[in-house]
């Protein structure tokens, strides 16, 4: 996509589910995606620990734009591309967190500037975001979305 271009992003490869699941399922005009960790180029994660203690707020926001950035990639796999996504209609970040971390929001902004860039600030989802204590593989954050396909009627 050439918005995400242009803001300097690129789509790692699609990642595929890591057990009984599917990452992308289709209902009408949405597209509900499963939590995707942070993966890669390469396919792997690009980070693992707990935020606030092994990784610092920036590299948990780094973290959670390459979750954004997996969430798009699953969605154009889905759907052949992204052209006829107008943009995510909801976000939840789930972010493995210290005790006593307070800054889960700003974590997860960083998978709202990915989706800023790739569909317009006017299309920013409502979105939630939790800490918990732990995430599969080690994970800082996963990130789960639902996006919507053709005309979004805001």
């Amino acid at each position: 996509m050439q918005r995400l271009a242009a803001a300097g992003w690129k789509m790692p490869p699609a990642p595929t589910a890591k057990g009984l699941y599917v990452p992308a399922r289709r209902h009408g005009d949405l597209l509900y995606l499963s939590a995707h960790g942070p993966f890669g180029p390469d396919g792997g994660f690009t980070h693992r620990g707990t935020v606030g203690e092994a990784l610092s707020v920036a590299e948990g926001q780094a973290a959670a734009a390459a979750c954004a950035l997996s969430l798009l990639a699953s969605t154009a796999r889905a759907l052949g591309d992204l052209s006829s996504v107008s943009g995510a209609l909801a976000m939840t970040g789930f972010v493995n967190a210290a005790a006593g971390f307070e800054d889960h929001a700003k974590v997860l902004d960083g998978a709202s500037e990915v989706l800023d860039a790739a569909f317009g600030p006017e299309a920013r989802p409502a979105r939630s975001v939790v800490g918990v204590a732990s995430l599969p593989f080690g994970l800082p954050i996963v990130v789960e979305a639902t996006v919507v396909i053709g005309a979004d009627d805001g």
